[in-house]
C-alpha cells in the first residue's frame, strides 16, 4: 500500500529553488506486467529514474535534493511540485548533464521510451496469437452438457492453456537512435566508466538487447546470486538463449 502523510520541502541542488514532495510513508511499485528493460505496464508508482528539470532550466536528480522540512505540518501553499521530464525533452539533457549520474538517468528513460514501439507491437503479436490457442482449445473442447448435468450445476469446460502452445514475438532490431543510446549507456554504467555499479542489471540487459551477449554474460556472472530476481534469471535464460527481444513477464 502507499501511504502518504503530508509533504517533504526540498531545495534544488542547482539554484536552491524550493519544491514540495509527497512524504511517502510506504510505496507500492505492483505493476499489471513488468519487461526486461525496467518498464513496468500501468504501475502505482513512476517509472521514471528521479530526473527532474528546475524552474531555472538545469536537470537534476531527485536524490540530490536538499531536505528542509517535513511532515504533515510542513507548509508547501505556494510550492510547486517537481514535474517529470517528458520522454520526448529526454534528448536535450544528453548534452547540458551536470554529471554522469543525470545522463544514466535521461538515458535510461531514452532506452524505455524508444522500446515503446516494440513493447505495442509485441502486445498486438502475443494478444492475437493468444486469441488463436484459445479459439482452437474452445472448438475442440464444447460444451456438451446435458440438462441434466446443468440441473446438478456441473461446470462447463474451463480454458487452461494447453501446455506446449505457441509462444512466439515479433524480431526486435533496434534503429541507429536506439543502437546509439545503448552504446553511451554502456560506457557510462560499465565497471570502469564513471557511473559503475548501480546499474548492473540493466548493463546486462542492454548488451544482450545489442546482441552482446559474451559481455552480458560476463555482467550477471560478477553479481551476487542474491541480487538475480526474477528479471535478472530471466534476462540471463535469454542470453543463454542469444535473444534479443525486450520481453514481458508478471510478478
Amino acid at each position: 500500500m502507499t501511504m502518504v502523510r503530508g509533504v517533504r520541502i526540498v531545495a534544488a541542488p542547482c539554484c536552491g529553488a524550493q519544491y514540495a514532495l509527497p512524504n511517502y510513508m510506504s510505496m507500492n511499485f505492483t505493476a499489471w506486467a513488468y519487461w526486461t528493460d525496467g518498464w513496468r505496464d500501468r504501475s502505482l508508482m513512476p517509472n521514471d529514474e528521479g530526473l527532474r528539470r528546475c524552474t531555472c532550466g538545469q536537470f537534476y536528480l531527485l536524490m540530490d535534493m536538499q531536505a528542509i522540512e517535513k511532515g504533515a505540518g510542513a507548509d508547501n501553499e505556494d510550492l510547486p511540485f517537481t514535474m517529470t521530464v517528458p520522454d520526448e525533452h529526454l534528448p536535450e539533457c544528453f548534452t547540458t548533464t551536470v554529471s554522469a549520474q543525470v545522463e544514466v538517468a535521461a538515458r535510461l528513460g531514452y532506452w524505455r521510451y524508444l522500446n515503446h514501439d516494440y513493447r505495442r507491437a509485441y502486445v498486438e503479436h502475443r494478444d492475437a496469437e493468444e486469441a488463436a490457442t484459445r479459439a482452437a482449445w474452445i472448438a475442440n473442447n464444447p460444451d456438451r452438457r446435458t440438462w441434466w448435468d446443468h440441473l446438478l450445476r456441473r461446470p462447463a469446460p474451463r480454458y487452461s492453456r494447453p501446455e506446449g502452445s505457441p509462444f512466439t514475438y515479433p524480431p526486435y532490431e533496434p534503429t541507429p537512435e536506439q543502437l546509439a543510446n545503448m552504446e553511451r549507456l554502456c560506457e557510462l554504467v560499465q565497471p570502469s566508466g564513471p557511473a559503475p555499479h548501480r546499474n548492473m542489471l540493466e548493463l546486462a540487459e542492454l548488451y544482450r538487447e545489442q546482441g552482446r551477449f559474451d559481455e552480458a554474460r560476463a555482467v550477471l556472472q560478477s553479481m551476487e546470486p542474491k541480487d538475480l530476481d526474477i528479471e535478472g534469471r530471466l534476462i540471463a535464460r535469454l542470453v543463454d538463449e542469444k535473444e534479443r527481444a525486450p520481453m514481458r513477464y508478471a510478478m
